[in-house]
C-alpha cells in the first residue's frame, strides 16, 4: 500500500471516494481464504520477487456508496454485486520476454488473475452483505452460495508491447451471465490510459459438492 501511495497517479486512484482496497486472492496467506497450501504458489511465492511483481493490490467501487451508479442487469437479468475490480501491479524487468517488454504469457496470467479476483471479491462481499445487511441485497444479483467458478476460455488480444518497469492496471468487468456461464471483459492499461491488451473471458460455475 505504501509503495503505491508513493506514486502520485496511483495514490489519486486509491483515494477516490467509494474506492475499497483489498488483498488479491493470489497474495493472501494460504489459511486466510481457506485455500490449500498448494494453491496460488506461482503468484503468491514465485512472482513475489523484487525483479518480478513485488507489489500488488486490488480495488473496487463500493456498490452501496451514494455516488456509485449500479450497472444495468445483463440480458439474463442477473448481475454481480461488484461489477468490476482492478488489480494494481508493479511489473519489473524480470518479467520481460522480447525487447524489454513483459512476456505475453505473463500478461495472459495477469488477466486470468484479474478475473479470478473479481469472482473472489464478489463471493466474499456477497457473503458479508447477506450476513449483515441482507435487506440491501438486490434481488437480481447472482447467488454465490455453494458455488465454485473456474476459467473456461480466454480470448486475449495483445495490442502493443508492455514496457517494464511500470505499474499497470488490470481491470475485469462483467459482460453478461448466461446460465452457468459468466462472461467477463478485461483490459490492461497504464496510468495514462494506454491499453496494452484486452480479453474476452468466460468462467463456468459448478456446485462445490461436485468438486
Amino acid at each position: 500500500m505504501d509503495y503505491f501511495q508513493s506514486i502520485p497517479w496511483c495514490a489519486a486512484l486509491l483515494e477516490k471516494p467509494g474506492i475499497v482496497l483489498y488483498t488479491p486472492t493470489c497474495r493472501l496467506a494460504p489459511d486466510a481464504n481457506s485455500a490449500l497450501s498448494t494453491q496460488d504458489q506461482f503468484f503468491r511465492i514465485n512472482l513475489r520477487h523484487s525483479d518480478l511483481i513485488p507489489y500488488a493490490i486490488g480495488v473496487y467501487e463500493d456498490p452501496f456508496f451514494p455516488t456509485i451508479i449500479s450497472p444495468s442487469p445483463t440480458s439474463s437479468g442477473l448481475r454481480l454485486l461488484i461489477y468490476s475490480s482492478t488489480l494494481m501491479l508493479d511489473i519489473r524487468p524480470g518479467t520481460n520476454g522480447y525487447n524489454g517488454s513483459a512476456h505475453g504469457g505473463l500478461i495472459s496470467t495477469l488477466i486470468d488473475e484479474a478475473m479470478g479476483s473479481l469472482i473472489y471479491i464478489n463471493h466474499k462481499f456477497y457473503t458479508e452483505v447477506e450476513a449483515t445487511q441482507k435487506e440491501k441485497m438486490p434481488s437480481n444479483v447472482l447467488n454465490m452460495h455453494g458455488v465454485a467458478m473456474f476459467t473456461a476460455s480466454m480470448n486475449v488480444r495483445f495490442l502493443k508491447p508492455l514496457p517494464t518497469p511500470q505499474v499497470v492496471l488490470v481491470t475485469a468487468s462483467l459482460n453478461k451471465i448466461e446460465g452457468r456461464k459468466v462472461y467477463l471483459d478485461v483490459e490492461v492499461k497504464n496510468g495514462e490510459g494506454m491499453k496494452f491488451a484486452s480479453c474476452e473471458g468466460m468462467w463456468m460455475s459448478i456446485s462445490r459438492e461436485r468438486l
